[in-house]
């Protein structure tokens, strides 16, 4: 797929992206179904001559005497009656022609959007963690809707090319000297056109921004609502989503200003040239009603299709952005896409965790997260992180979990480097449970198995059960559904305390060898955090726990206790 950048896409570029993720099977089909559309019209159009002949009892003219003369002697009644066969034909050709054309914008949306979202999941976590959601969730969904509305444009634009070029070889078969002035004419009108269209583009673009910077204001001030409840902040939330939804809203009026201006010059010129046609035909040509007519009927049969070429022109300009950024994303995710996970066997903690001159350093921060770092780590034991905000906890769990590897130095587990391939396989011995835990609006066994493999159902069902009495999660098997209780979103059919004791019975159900607590116990009450470090204890020498936090309970509950305030930048 061609690398290229929103500003200045090539449409021929954007066009060979299109037809890369449709195939050519599909665009075959359409391209024929479309080319049977414009032959029918085409063909009915053209009966119209001796039929308009008949009618006026003028003779057909001289170029098409050899096949419409025959013509001429069949009844009116069958040759109206072929018009409305071919009509008939062409409107089911239609039909099929919309219902592809559907199916391929659904399918361009489905497949950018899972690439642009495979992408991301792909990517590096130091890169995808710098990242704006917001932005991402708005081109995700609102911008791969746009590029379904990008197919559709461009067999829009391909049936109405094909379409006029059938309309204008009928035409000039009845009479090349009116259809020559005919496009004459449609040059003007074209001319003006595309001195309007360079402002549309650029409004298109406009709006296209303004969007995305609505969907996250939308989505920040949402997640965010209970702070801002609170605080007493809902009238700068107000104040905020109002101006963002007032350039919207004055975005969408250029936008629609530029493409009227562009239909009345448009509807007005070829008004003109239209009543210009018929004075030339009449007084100059002195054409006879049976050429006037047919060739008048395509005319005005032209108007619409122009009309309607230049609406999917307009929807193409407003639409081919989207496509852009979404190709961008993809293209930068992919550049800092991380290693694949190649299957082997991951590493095994069994004698100790390491870090051996380890720096780290982060884009935009004068000093270094860790210089020259170095940690061991027993396996089995209780290591608790602690430090001032800002000095590298989370970082450092990021490294020893395998999310993200060092600028320099090395992570070794028993000996044996954490890099590459090996570091994607060890977070699979990896369990992490945050401080404000993620559960989604499903049944506590479909939350619990999240990111699990599938099994047998019993087995599955027997080990969660054992992961929630280890995470001092009991209070499941009191509920009247247990394990099918839906937990709603976010989890807030359940107290924070809950909440986070469900995560940490999901963290044991993958069978850690390293286990993960970032300030699991910031928000808890006593009872919450006491089961919290109980289960601590319980798990003590079965697997190796890192704990990021501040809280004295549990750093009494530490064999090693790290304090990276004093390692800061080192």
């Amino acid at each position: 797929m061609p690398d290229v950048r929103r500003s200045g896409w090539p449409p021929l570029a954007t066009i060979g992206a299109v037809m890369g993720m449709v195939g050519g099977r599909r665009l075959a089909l359409l391209g024929s179904l479309m080319l049977a559309s414009s032959l029918t019209e085409g063909v009915g159009l053209l009966l119209l001559v001796p039929i308009t002949a008949i009618v006026a009892g003028e003779q057909a003219p001289s170029s098409m005497a050899m096949w419409l003369t025959p013509l001429a002697g069949l009844p009116v009644g069958l040759l109206l009656a072929a018009v409305t066969v071919l009509v008939g034909l062409r409107s089911l050709i239609v039909y099929l022609v919309l219902d592809q054309q559907a199916r391929l914008g659904n399918a361009l949306t489905r497949s950018i959007r899972i690439e642009a979202q495979g992408a991301v999941l792909s990517a590096e976590w130091r890169w995808l963690s710098a990242q704006s959601t917001s932005a991402h969730a708005a081109k995700l969904v609102g911008e791969a809707d746009r590029v379904g509305g990008l197919g559709e444009s461009m067999l829009s634009v391909a049936t109405g090319v094909i379409t006029l070029v059938m309309l204008l070889a009928a035409a000039f078969a009845i009479s090349w000297q009116l259809t020559s002035l005919a496009v004459l004419a449609a040059a003007i009108v074209a001319l003006v056109l595309i001195v309007m269209r360079s402002r549309r583009n650029s409004d298109g673009e406009y709006l296209a921004e303004v969007y995305e910077a609505l969907h996250e204001q939308v989505s920040s001030g949402l997640f965010h609502f209970r702070a801002a409840r609170i605080s007493g902040a809902e009238p700068a939330l107000a104040q905020q989503f109002g101006e963002t939804a007032r350039s919207v809203e004055d975005a969408q009026m250029r936008y629609h200003r530029s493409v009227a201006q562009a239909h009345v010059v448009f509807q007005t010129v070829a008004a003109a040239m239209l009543g210009g046609l018929i004075y030339l035909a009449f007084v100059v040509l002195h054409l006879p009603i049976g050429i006037l007519v047919p060739v008048l009927a395509i005319m005005v049969r032209i108007v619409p299709v122009v009309t309607g070429l230049q609406g999917s022109l307009r929807r193409w300009s407003f639409n081919a952005p989207a496509l852009s950024g979404l190709l961008d994303l993809v293209s930068e995710a992919s550049v800092h896409r991380e290693p694949v996970d190649d299957g082997g066997e991951p590493l095994h903690l069994k004698q100790s965790l390491d870090l051996k001159g380890v720096g780290l350093a982060y884009e935009g921060r004068e000093k270094p997260v860790f210089r020259d770092f170095d940690l061991a780590i027993a396996a089995g034991s209780v290591v608790a992180i602690c430090g001032p905000s800002g000095v590298g906890k989370s970082s450092l769990a990021d490294m020893l979990g395998g999310l993200i590897s060092p600028d320099t130095g090395q992570i070794l587990i028993d000996g044996e480097p954490l890099e590459g391939a090996a570091r994607i396989r060890w977070r699979r011995r990896v369990a992490y449970v945050e401080q404000v835990p993620y559960l989604f609006d499903g049944t506590i066994a479909q939350n619990l198995a999240w990111g699990q493999a599938e099994g047998d159902s019993n087995a599955i069902r027997a080990a969660m059960t054992n992961a929630l009495e280890r995470a001092s999660a009991q209070f499941v098997f009191d509920l009247p559904a247990g394990l099918d209780t839906r937990v709603g979103e976010a989890g807030r059919q359940f107290s924070g305390g809950e909440r986070q004791r469900l995560a940490l019975a999901r963290a044991l159900l993958r069978k850690p060898e390293l286990l993960i607590l970032d300030e699991v116990t910031a928000a808890l009450d006593g009872s919450n955090e006491n089961a919290v470090m109980q289960t601590v204890r319980d798990l003590r020498g079965a697997c190796t726990i890192l704990i990021l936090g501040h809280r004295t309970a549990l750093l009494e509950l530490a064999d090693q206790i790290v304090d990276l305030g004093e390692h800061a930048g080192s």
